[in-house]
């Protein structure tokens, strides 16, 4: 896999931990999908992506 497809896929499991966020009534199992989230956050951070420093503001956003 080349650092494309690496940077799509890591993009495609944070839209799907964002889809698992969406009304989620549970608090201990909403942090552990945040902290999934930051982890592959800054995963594409390492990779050279341009990303915010908060990883929720791109939630915001988008």
């Amino acid at each position: 896999m080349d650092m494309n497809e690496q940077i799509a896929r890591i993009n495609e499991a944070r839209a799907l931990i964002a889809a698992a966020m969406k009304n989620c009534d549970l608090p201990q199992i909403e942090m552990m999908l945040r902290n999934a989230d930051m982890e592959l956050h800054w995963a594409l951070w390492n990779l050279g992506v341009v990303v915010s420093h908060r990883p929720e503001l791109e939630r915001a956003i988008s």
